[in-house]
């Protein structure tokens, strides 16, 4: 007896950036991220808390794998639910991969967007990974996070795991799991904390954006989604004023991130001359990562509309860098 092996079926086989409900990212097909070059990020040897202030690296080695690990697992659950295509890189994190394809260097945490119709099974998958992970559920949104650490374990920079505070109930580094609910037939999202709506085609169906060395679901007009969440600072970078390491408030500053280009790579968005590969109204898009001297440090190919494209938004134009 022989049976027929089953395939997985792309509904856009033209279209890799496209996400699927139980797949992750094709690696066959997406731009390859581990094999190029990214910024040497001289991050401090801190082993536990401290507090950054400015526009400082605000993670240690081990503190920023502890979050690309979170972020992972998140993922790998995500797919295991058939979920993939309901979440997205949200708020700060948005801003990261559209301004230096990775965390904002001065951010502190990462930050995702669910659909809330699916909070109590996502929370639950969660809670039964085998990677000990932990949960604490707020009115509006959640926060993921590793079993907490004992504060006489010996760590050093590449410990990965979370450490308790003494004064909140939840773990640091942690991702907060944020939530969207459906509106008006489905035709609206609505962001669930924040009170903000947005036209479904402006996020759905969601596409594959570079966040460090990985591929993640991100809403498809990410641009036009940040620009109506920071109406007024498209142009400024803005430190926090709340440190997530210690859960307590700094000082913020803002300044032009133009300003910043000496310490901090910037994305510069070319448009693709006389390409003629689009998806509806998507453009293929190169990104080059551009460093204070207005050296190119890689190109990566993403799916963006035209307007995104040629939007000054989130973005930093380097006067020493010309799109080829």
């Amino acid at each position: 007896m022989y049976f027929k092996a089953h395939v997985r079926v792309n509904p856009y086989p033209e279209c890799p950036y496209l996400v699927l409900a139980d797949e992750g990212p094709n690696l066959m097909h997406l731009p390859g991220l581990t094999s190029i070059s990214w910024p040497q990020h001289n991050r401090s040897n801190l082993t536990r808390r401290a507090v950054r202030t400015g526009f400082d690296l605000a993670l240690s080695e081990g503190q920023y794998n502890s979050l690309e690990t979170l972020l992972r697992v998140f993922e790998d659950v995500m797919i295991s639910l058939k979920l993939q295509n309901q979440w997205f890189l949200d708020s700060g994190s948005l801003i990261g991969s559209l301004r230096h394809h990775e965390i904002i260097p001065w951010d502190d945490d990462i930050d995702v967007r669910v659909d809330i119709h699916h909070r109590e099974r996502i929370l639950s998958a969660l809670r039964k990974h085998p990677s000990e992970l932990r949960t604490y559920k707020m009115s509006n949104h959640d926060k993921l996070y590793f079993r907490p650490m004992k504060e006489n374990k010996s760590v050093d920079s590449r410990t990965i795991g979370s450490f308790n505070f003494s004064h909140v109930p939840w773990a640091w580094p942690f991702i907060d799991i944020f939530y969207y609910r459906r509106r008006f037939s489905g035709m609206t999202l609505e962001f669930v904390r924040e009170s903000k709506h947005y036209d479904v085609h402006q996020i759905f169906p969601v596409t594959y954006r570079p966040f460090g060395q990985h591929w993640y679901p991100a809403p498809r007009n990410p641009v036009h989604v940040l620009s109506s969440y920071y109406s007024s600072n498209n142009h400024l970078c803005l430190s926090h004023h709340w440190s997530h390491a210690t859960e307590k408030g700094v000082s913020p500053s803002s300044v032009p991130c133009s300003s910043l280009s000496h310490l901090h790579a910037f994305v510069q968005r070319c448009p693709i001359a006389k390409s003629g590969s689009r998806w509806k109204d998507l453009r293929l898009c190169d990104e080059h990562l551009v460093d204070g001297s207005g050296r190119s440090i890689h190109t990566i190919r993403t799916l963006l509309r035209r307007d995104e494209i040629e939007s000054p938004f989130f973005a930093v134009k380097h006067a020493s860098f010309s799109c080829p």
